[in-house]
């Protein structure tokens, strides 16, 4: 089996199945409500917070000293190095914080590529290369920042925490202290209320009850909306060059793709009419050479050999109609993708069927969709030894899906060079994603993701 992915895997999702008709697979059921979950998302956020708390308190200190240090000496260049220290002490508290949220949040913070010191720089330029790096002053603002949210959010956590003690503890304390402490000095909630006498301690110790089974209500929110605001924190300041930097990466392997894809189409398409229509024009050219040869001596052969180049120009017509289509098909420029794909289907060998909706697409997704449908059937007819084809178009959110499934032998493989590698090639041009799951004697299935704002 043959599966491949241009140009990032689709993570999340679950494999393909084997049957390429069957629907897609539900996803995981969410993980159900527990006590011990619960409690242990709250033990996991206070034993985060108290590790940020003193982690944060220690690089507070010492990020906010050197760079108030090396601010202030800068102007004699003493403040540089201190500077550049500064930085480099921010980025391994990051990296600590990193690690912690990791651990214990199950965060996840892929930590940005830094910018290097070109080959061949200097010594100074080598060193100062951290104050050039816009991760560096990130990593120093999120020393800060984690510092200040910790200050708040762990106090905050530990008292709701407290609090949903009180569903049990209240009473009891209330208990104890009507029987410790005399009447004139037991002042509750009740009495000030003017509860009579006899019932201020049951009245005492139900209200301590529902506040603590309001905070006991309240604190799994609470700890989730608290995880939540370290956890976005740290996205946005601790990765979110990661992001770009992968973003601008798949575009830059996008471009490759597609300068690739195009000089791979232009050889094909250089190689096909040198073969075809370029041949058959040269043929048409010499029989008509011919019949002005024979015009006068014979001319019965003379119409023999004008039908023979009629029926060569009809066949070099159908070429180039063919061809054609790989570059900017009339009836989809015309009538739609929808259309377009239905007439696919109607001059494909293998009976298909398709399932496409009338889509607001742009004009490149839509040339993309189609490029994939007509290569898929013409490779099926070809190879595949298929005897049905389905094609199903659909839009899902910002990307237009498009999936070919035959029933077919299978055993379809990627090679370099071929009509798979070529069409993964055009589809990462689009910044799309190209899915070829191929097992062995249960049929092909091709799907293409193409994000409609590539």
């Amino acid at each position: 089996m043959t599966t491949m992915t241009v140009p990032e895997s689709l993570e999340g999702q679950t494999p393909p199945s084997a049957d390429p008709y069957a629907p897609p697979q539900p996803s995981a059921p969410p993980q159900r409500w527990t006590i011990g979950r619960w409690a242990a998302r709250i033990g996991r956020f206070l034993a985060y917070g108290f590790l940020a708390l003193v982690l944060g308190a220690v690089g507070f200190s010492l990020v906010l000293g050197l760079l108030a240090a090396g601010v202030s000496t800068v102007v004699v260049w003493v403040g540089l190095p201190i500077l550049v220290a500064g930085v480099l002490v921010a980025h391994g508290f990051a990296m600590a914080d990193r690690a912690l949220q990791s651990m214990i949040l199950g965060t996840e913070l892929p930590t940005p590529a830094p910018i290097r010191a070109p080959s061949g720089a200097g010594r100074v330029r080598r060193l100062l290369t951290p104050l050039t790096d816009p991760q560096s002053w990130l990593d120093s603002l999120w020393v800060l920042v984690s510092f200040l949210l910790a200050l708040i959010t762990v106090p905050l956590a530990l008292a709701w925490t407290v609090g949903a003690f009180a569903t049990v503890g209240g009473p009891v304390s209330a208990l104890i202290l009507e029987r410790t402490l005399p009447a004139a000095q037991n002042n509750g909630l009740a009495e000030l209320m003017g509860v009579p006498e006899r019932f201020t301690l049951p009245v005492d110790m139900g209200l301590q009850f529902l506040v603590g089974v309001l905070f006991l209500l309240t604190l799994g929110p609470v700890v989730r909306g608290l995880t939540a605001l370290h956890q976005s924190a740290a996205r946005g300041l601790l990765s979110s060059r990661y992001r770009e930097q992968q973003q601008l990466l798949r575009t830059e392997q996008s471009r490759a793709a597609g300068r690739s894809a195009e000089s791979t189409a232009l050889r094909r398409l250089e190689r096909d009419l040198h073969d075809g229509p370029q041949q058959r024009l040269v043929r048409a050219s010499m029989d008509l050479a011919r019949v002005e040869a024979l015009a006068q001596k014979d001319p019965e052969r003379a119409q023999s050999v004008l039908r023979e180049t009629r029926e060569q120009l009809g066949l070099t017509l159908d070429d180039l109609r063919r061809l054609s289509r790989g570059i900017a098909p009339p009836v989809l420029v015309d009538r739609g993708l929808a259309a377009a794909l239905t007439e696919l289907a109607a001059i494909s060998p293998v009976p298909t069927s398709v399932e496409a909706p009338e889509l607001e697409l742009p004009e490149h997704v839509e040339i993309g969709v189609y490029y994939v449908v007509s290569e898929s059937l013409t490779n099926a007819a070809k190879h595949s030894g298929a005897r049905n084809i389905q094609v199903e178009l659909v839009r899902i959110g910002d990307d237009a899906r498009v999936r070919i499934a035959d029933d077919g032998r299978g055993g379809a493989e990627m090679r370099t060079g071929g009509g798979l590698a070529g069409l993964a090639g055009r589809v990462a041009s689009l910044e799309g994603r190209l899915t070829v799951t191929s097992p062995v004697d249960h049929g092909t299935r091709i799907e293409a993701v193409i994000p409609c704002g590539s």
